[in-house]
Protein backbone atom coordinates (compact mmCIF):
# COMPACT_ATOMS: atom_id res chain seq x y z
CA UNK A 1 0.00 0.00 0.00
CA UNK A 2 1.48 3.39 -1.18
CA UNK A 3 1.27 5.98 1.76
CA UNK A 4 2.53 9.21 1.92
CA UNK A 5 6.65 9.70 3.48
CA UNK A 6 5.64 12.69 5.56
CA UNK A 7 5.22 10.89 9.25
CA UNK A 8 1.75 12.55 9.25
CA UNK A 9 -0.58 9.64 10.61
CA UNK A 10 -3.54 9.84 8.57
CA UNK A 11 -7.15 8.31 9.30
CA UNK A 12 -8.79 5.76 6.91
CA UNK A 13 -12.01 6.35 5.11
CA UNK A 14 -14.21 4.87 8.35
CA UNK A 15 -12.27 6.36 10.87
CA UNK A 16 -12.63 9.45 9.89
CA UNK A 17 -16.63 8.86 9.10
CA UNK A 18 -17.10 8.09 12.31
CA UNK A 19 -15.16 11.14 13.74
CA UNK A 20 -16.60 13.70 11.71
CA UNK A 21 -20.18 11.93 11.29
CA UNK A 22 -20.00 12.31 7.90
CA UNK A 23 -21.21 8.70 6.10
CA UNK A 24 -18.63 7.35 3.75
CA UNK A 25 -21.13 7.89 1.00
CA UNK A 26 -21.42 11.88 1.59
CA UNK A 27 -17.10 12.04 1.87
CA UNK A 28 -16.73 10.40 -1.54
CA UNK A 29 -19.36 12.37 -2.91
CA UNK A 30 -17.87 15.52 -1.28
CA UNK A 31 -14.62 14.54 -2.76
CA UNK A 32 -15.92 14.08 -6.12
CA UNK A 33 -17.34 17.40 -5.91
CA UNK A 34 -14.08 19.33 -4.11
CA UNK A 35 -15.93 19.98 -1.21
CA UNK A 36 -13.73 17.64 1.06
CA UNK A 37 -10.70 16.04 -0.64
CA UNK A 38 -9.11 13.28 1.14
CA UNK A 39 -5.24 13.71 2.24
CA UNK A 40 -3.92 10.97 0.40
CA UNK A 41 -5.60 8.24 -1.98
CA UNK A 42 -3.71 4.97 -2.27
CA UNK A 43 -3.11 4.41 -6.54
CA UNK A 44 -3.74 0.86 -5.96
CA UNK A 45 -6.74 0.20 -4.04
CA UNK A 46 -8.56 3.91 -4.08
CA UNK A 47 -8.91 4.17 -0.34
CA UNK A 48 -8.74 7.27 0.94
CA UNK A 49 -7.07 8.53 3.81
CA UNK A 50 -7.04 12.23 5.92
CA UNK A 51 -4.92 14.58 7.57
CA UNK A 52 -6.19 14.94 11.85
CA UNK A 53 -6.25 18.90 10.50
CA UNK A 54 -9.85 18.00 8.32
CA UNK A 55 -11.64 17.31 10.73
CA UNK A 56 -11.97 20.98 11.62
CA UNK A 57 -12.79 21.30 8.23
CA UNK A 58 -15.04 18.74 8.36
CA UNK A 59 -16.83 20.11 11.03
CA UNK A 60 -17.19 22.62 9.41
CA UNK A 61 -18.50 21.75 6.05
CA UNK A 62 -21.09 19.41 8.19
CA UNK A 63 -22.44 22.90 10.09
CA UNK A 64 -22.56 24.47 6.77
CA UNK A 65 -24.31 21.69 5.09
CA UNK A 66 -26.72 21.48 8.01
CA UNK A 67 -28.01 24.74 7.41
CA UNK A 68 -29.00 24.35 4.12
CA UNK A 69 -25.96 25.44 1.81
CA UNK A 70 -25.48 22.67 -1.49
CA UNK A 71 -22.81 21.20 -2.71
CA UNK A 72 -21.73 24.06 -4.61
CA UNK A 73 -22.10 26.48 -2.21
CA UNK A 74 -19.67 24.18 -0.02
CA UNK A 75 -16.87 23.97 -2.54
CA UNK A 76 -17.10 27.72 -2.89
CA UNK A 77 -16.93 28.25 0.64
CA UNK A 78 -13.78 25.75 1.54
CA UNK A 79 -11.15 28.10 0.26
CA UNK A 80 -12.92 30.92 2.72
CA UNK A 81 -13.01 28.70 5.57
CA UNK A 82 -10.69 31.06 7.41
CA UNK A 83 -11.87 34.58 5.90
CA UNK A 84 -14.32 35.63 8.64
CA UNK A 85 -15.57 38.26 6.91
CA UNK A 86 -16.32 36.53 3.12
CA UNK A 87 -17.90 33.26 4.89
CA UNK A 88 -20.51 35.84 6.78
CA UNK A 89 -21.23 37.26 3.67
CA UNK A 90 -22.08 33.79 2.29
CA UNK A 91 -24.06 33.27 5.30
CA UNK A 92 -26.60 36.48 5.47
CA UNK A 93 -26.85 35.99 1.54
CA UNK A 94 -28.49 31.93 2.82
CA UNK A 95 -29.84 33.65 5.96
CA UNK A 96 -32.10 36.03 3.45
CA UNK A 97 -33.25 33.47 1.12
CA UNK A 98 -34.37 30.97 4.29
CA UNK A 99 -36.44 34.04 5.57
CA UNK A 100 -37.74 34.35 2.01
CA UNK A 101 -38.50 30.64 2.05
CA UNK A 102 -40.30 31.00 5.37
CA UNK A 103 -42.45 33.83 4.13
CA UNK A 104 -43.66 31.63 1.29
CA UNK A 105 -44.34 28.65 3.49
CA UNK A 106 -46.32 31.02 5.85
CA UNK A 107 -48.32 31.99 3.05
CA UNK A 108 -49.41 28.57 1.86
CA UNK A 109 -49.73 27.68 5.63
CA UNK A 110 -52.71 30.63 5.78
CA UNK A 111 -53.96 29.64 2.13
CA UNK A 112 -54.43 25.65 3.90
CA UNK A 113 -56.00 27.39 6.85
CA UNK A 114 -57.97 29.75 4.68
CA UNK A 115 -59.63 26.14 2.65
CA UNK A 116 -59.85 24.33 5.86
CA UNK A 117 -62.06 26.83 7.17
CA UNK A 118 -64.04 27.31 3.75
CA UNK A 119 -64.66 23.59 3.69
CA UNK A 120 -67.06 24.13 6.82
CA UNK A 121 -68.37 27.30 5.37
CA UNK A 122 -71.50 27.69 2.71
CA UNK A 123 -70.33 28.40 -0.85
CA UNK A 124 -70.21 32.01 -2.06
CA UNK A 125 -73.45 33.27 -3.50
CA UNK A 126 -72.67 35.38 -6.63
CA UNK A 127 -75.09 37.38 -8.60
CA UNK A 128 -74.08 38.74 -12.09
CA UNK A 129 -76.15 41.17 -13.46
CA UNK A 130 -75.59 42.73 -16.98
CA UNK A 131 -76.24 46.50 -16.78
CA UNK A 132 -74.87 49.58 -19.12
CA UNK A 133 -71.96 51.47 -17.94
CA UNK A 134 -72.11 55.77 -18.69
CA UNK A 135 -69.73 57.43 -21.36
CA UNK A 136 -67.15 58.93 -18.78
CA UNK A 137 -63.78 60.99 -18.82
CA UNK A 138 -60.97 59.74 -17.07
CA UNK A 139 -57.65 60.60 -16.11
CA UNK A 140 -55.55 57.23 -17.66
CA UNK A 141 -52.15 55.62 -16.94
CA UNK A 142 -51.25 52.56 -18.34
CA UNK A 143 -48.34 50.28 -17.13
CA UNK A 144 -46.57 47.14 -17.75
CA UNK A 145 -45.92 46.62 -13.72
CA UNK A 146 -43.97 43.60 -11.83
CA UNK A 147 -47.34 41.92 -10.34
CA UNK A 148 -50.88 42.35 -9.98
CA UNK A 149 -50.43 43.19 -6.65
CA UNK A 150 -48.05 45.90 -7.52
CA UNK A 151 -50.82 48.36 -8.79
CA UNK A 152 -50.65 50.67 -5.43
CA UNK A 153 -47.60 52.42 -7.55
CA UNK A 154 -49.28 52.86 -10.13
CA UNK A 155 -52.12 55.12 -8.02
CA UNK A 156 -49.16 56.97 -6.48
CA UNK A 157 -48.41 58.38 -9.86
CA UNK A 158 -51.69 58.76 -11.04
CA UNK A 159 -53.36 61.12 -8.20
CA UNK A 160 -50.63 63.61 -7.87
CA UNK A 161 -51.01 64.35 -11.64
CA UNK A 162 -54.84 64.73 -11.54
CA UNK A 163 -54.71 67.35 -8.55
CA UNK A 164 -51.62 68.90 -10.61
CA UNK A 165 -53.90 69.10 -14.06
CA UNK A 166 -56.26 72.15 -12.98
CA UNK A 167 -59.34 69.38 -13.11
CA UNK A 168 -60.41 67.03 -10.06
CA UNK A 169 -61.82 63.84 -9.44
CA UNK A 170 -65.45 63.15 -10.55
CA UNK A 171 -68.09 63.86 -7.26
CA UNK A 172 -69.31 59.64 -7.60
CA UNK A 173 -65.52 58.88 -9.08
CA UNK A 174 -64.53 54.80 -8.36
CA UNK A 175 -60.89 53.80 -9.07
CA UNK A 176 -61.01 51.66 -11.51
CA UNK A 177 -58.09 49.01 -13.21
CA UNK A 178 -58.57 47.67 -16.28
CA UNK A 179 -56.15 44.59 -17.17
CA UNK A 180 -54.60 44.22 -20.98
CA UNK A 181 -53.30 40.86 -21.02
CA UNK A 182 -54.86 38.15 -22.81
CA UNK A 183 -53.56 35.71 -20.75
CA UNK A 184 -53.21 35.23 -16.91
CA UNK A 185 -49.39 36.07 -16.54
CA UNK A 186 -47.68 35.82 -13.08
CA UNK A 187 -45.13 39.15 -14.01
CA UNK A 188 -45.02 41.80 -16.05
CA UNK A 189 -48.62 42.73 -16.44
CA UNK A 190 -50.31 45.09 -18.53
CA UNK A 191 -52.54 47.17 -16.43
CA UNK A 192 -54.61 50.54 -16.79
CA UNK A 193 -55.68 52.64 -14.17
CA UNK A 194 -58.75 55.16 -14.25
CA UNK A 195 -60.03 57.50 -12.31
CA UNK A 196 -63.06 59.69 -13.87
CA UNK A 197 -62.25 63.40 -13.82
CA UNK A 198 -65.37 66.28 -12.88
CA UNK A 199 -63.64 68.04 -16.73
CA UNK A 200 -60.83 67.00 -19.77
CA UNK A 201 -57.43 68.27 -19.10
CA UNK A 202 -54.07 68.06 -20.82
CA UNK A 203 -52.02 65.18 -20.98
CA UNK A 204 -49.50 65.48 -18.22
CA UNK A 205 -46.90 63.05 -18.47
CA UNK A 206 -47.71 59.37 -19.40
CA UNK A 207 -51.17 60.44 -17.58
CA UNK A 208 -53.66 60.78 -20.33
CA UNK A 209 -57.32 61.90 -20.46
CA UNK A 210 -59.35 59.88 -22.46
CA UNK A 211 -62.65 59.48 -23.17
CA UNK A 212 -64.43 56.47 -22.58
CA UNK A 213 -67.39 55.53 -24.78
CA UNK A 214 -70.33 53.48 -22.98
CA UNK A 215 -70.10 49.91 -22.27
CA UNK A 216 -72.22 47.27 -21.71
CA UNK A 217 -71.10 44.99 -18.86
CA UNK A 218 -71.60 41.52 -17.17
CA UNK A 219 -70.59 42.23 -13.11
CA UNK A 220 -70.92 40.39 -10.18
CA UNK A 221 -69.93 41.79 -6.51
CA UNK A 222 -67.12 40.39 -4.32
CA UNK A 223 -67.47 42.00 -0.29
CA UNK A 224 -64.43 40.83 1.24
CA UNK A 225 -60.84 40.66 0.92
CA UNK A 226 -59.07 39.87 -2.83
CA UNK A 227 -58.50 36.39 -2.40
CA UNK A 228 -61.73 35.30 -3.24
CA UNK A 229 -61.88 37.25 -6.68
CA UNK A 230 -61.60 33.86 -8.38
CA UNK A 231 -64.88 32.81 -7.27
CA UNK A 232 -66.59 36.36 -8.69
CA UNK A 233 -64.63 35.65 -11.77
CA UNK A 234 -65.66 31.83 -12.19
CA UNK A 235 -69.63 33.11 -12.03
CA UNK A 236 -68.99 36.11 -14.55
CA UNK A 237 -67.36 33.43 -17.21
CA UNK A 238 -70.02 30.71 -16.69
CA UNK A 239 -73.24 33.72 -16.64
CA UNK A 240 -71.55 35.47 -20.04
CA UNK A 241 -72.03 32.49 -22.49
CA UNK A 242 -75.21 30.88 -20.60
CA UNK A 243 -76.99 34.21 -21.24
CA UNK A 244 -76.08 34.75 -24.73
CA UNK A 245 -73.51 37.42 -24.42
CA UNK A 246 -69.67 37.47 -25.72
CA UNK A 247 -66.84 39.00 -24.21
CA UNK A 248 -66.09 42.11 -25.67
CA UNK A 249 -62.89 43.53 -23.92
CA UNK A 250 -60.26 42.97 -21.37
CA UNK A 251 -61.86 42.80 -17.34
CA UNK A 252 -61.76 45.43 -14.99
CA UNK A 253 -62.44 46.19 -11.55
CA UNK A 254 -64.49 48.75 -10.17
CA UNK A 255 -63.08 49.63 -6.60
CA UNK A 256 -66.36 50.42 -4.66
CA UNK A 257 -64.62 50.94 -1.16
CA UNK A 258 -61.22 50.15 -1.91
CA UNK A 259 -58.32 49.86 0.81
CA UNK A 260 -57.93 53.67 0.18
CA UNK A 261 -60.90 54.06 2.15
CA UNK A 262 -61.29 51.18 4.71
CA UNK A 263 -58.13 49.12 5.92
CA UNK A 264 -60.82 46.74 7.30
CA UNK A 265 -60.29 43.90 4.13
CA UNK A 266 -63.85 42.89 5.50
CA UNK A 267 -65.57 46.13 3.92
CA UNK A 268 -64.21 46.12 0.51
CA UNK A 269 -66.52 45.76 -2.12
CA UNK A 270 -65.03 45.36 -5.55
CA UNK A 271 -67.01 45.26 -8.71
CA UNK A 272 -65.85 42.34 -11.33
CA UNK A 273 -66.51 43.61 -14.94
CA UNK A 274 -66.38 42.06 -18.31
CA UNK A 275 -67.11 44.13 -21.31
CA UNK A 276 -69.73 42.00 -23.33
CA UNK A 277 -72.33 42.09 -26.37
CA UNK A 278 -74.84 39.93 -27.66
CA UNK A 279 -73.82 37.19 -29.06
CA UNK A 280 -75.54 36.17 -32.77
Amino acid sequence: MDMPSTGEHLLPIGQFSRLTQLSIRMLRYYDEHGVLRPTHVDPFSGFRYYSPALLITARQVRQLRDVGLGVAELAACIPALGDTATLRSTLLQHRGRLADDAASVADRIREVDHLITALEEPAMSITVHHRTLPARTVASLRAVIPCYSDEGQLWQRLMPAVFGSGTAPAPDARAIAVFHDEEYKESDVDVEIQLAVAAPFADVGDVRCIEVPEQEVATGILNGPYDAIGTVMEAVGRWVPENGFQFAGPMFNIYQVSPQEEQDPAKWVTEVCVPVTKGT
